[in-house]
């Protein structure tokens, strides 16, 4: 498909289109990305090149969007991806709630975490014994459990306190780097084997690693570096 056959028209709305999609990245990111050369990607967004389509199902793939899109054929820009002006009340639900299910966030009983005056009673010997709070769940408080969701939220407020052209800064070139990444069930493997590492220095590049190495690991799998991880500090405590 590359080649000087194309006509300048088209050649001129992937150039627009792909400088579009990259926006945010220095080409040899991009090139890394689609397993590429650099230079291919400067003849892409010049428009001397259009993509192979082999390429442009790549690059529909990388970024969600659509190849019909880039090529000009349609204005629906997005495929499989999230529309953030598009949103609506019942899809942030559904989105809120799979986060639940995966228990990447949960709704946290207020009553233990900061419980009120603690009230007794009797049981049958006559000795007193607290009254066990009743539940409160309120879900204007939301707990993330998630340590990856956690870390990029702080890190998203810590970078809106040195203003908003920052924080925009971020979202357009450092948060890309989590595309991708699918979503854990976040169940107790899950968090044991984080809690192995030491994520609370982490910065971007190994959350992005540990994800995607637990993303390819089974059950067995990670209980077995939960096992030898227990195994080596009960070896150093000894």
């Amino acid at each position: 498909m590359e080649g000087d056959n194309y006509m300048p028209e088209l050649k001129e709305q992937v150039s627009r289109h792909l400088t579009e999609v990259f926006q945010g990245e220095t080409q040899e990111t991009t090139a890394r990305k689609l397993n590429t050369t650099q230079g291919n990607v400067s003849k892409w967004v010049s428009g001397s090149q259009v993509p192979t389509s082999d390429m442009l199902c790549e690059i529909s793939k990388a970024y969600k969007v659509s190849v019909d899109w880039i090529l000009g054929i349609s204005s629906q820009k997005e495929i499989d991806g999230v529309v953030l002006e598009k949103l609506t009340y019942e899809q942030i639900t559904r989105i809120v709630d799979e986060l639940i299910q995966n228990n990447n966030f949960s709704i946290p009983n207020l009553a233990e975490i900061a419980p009120n005056e603690i009230e007794y009673e009797e049981d049958e010997n006559g000795e007193s014994v607290p009254i066990p709070p009743v539940p409160q769940y309120d879900s204007d408080y939301i707990k993330v459990n998630d340590r990856l969701l956690s870390y990029l939220l702080r890190r998203r407020y810590k970078i809106q306190l040195t203003g908003e052209d920052m924080l925009d800064m971020w979202k357009e070139n450092k948060l890309p780097n989590f595309m991708g990444l699918k979503l854990l069930k976040y169940d107790g493997s899950v968090e044991e084997t984080i809690d192995t590492r030491s994520w609370s220095s982490f910065g971007d590049a190994e959350w992005v690693e540990l994800i995607k190495e637990l993303s390819t690991l089974t059950e067995a799998e990670l209980q077995e570096i939960i096992r030898k991880s227990k195994e080596k500090d009960g070896i150093n405590n000894g």
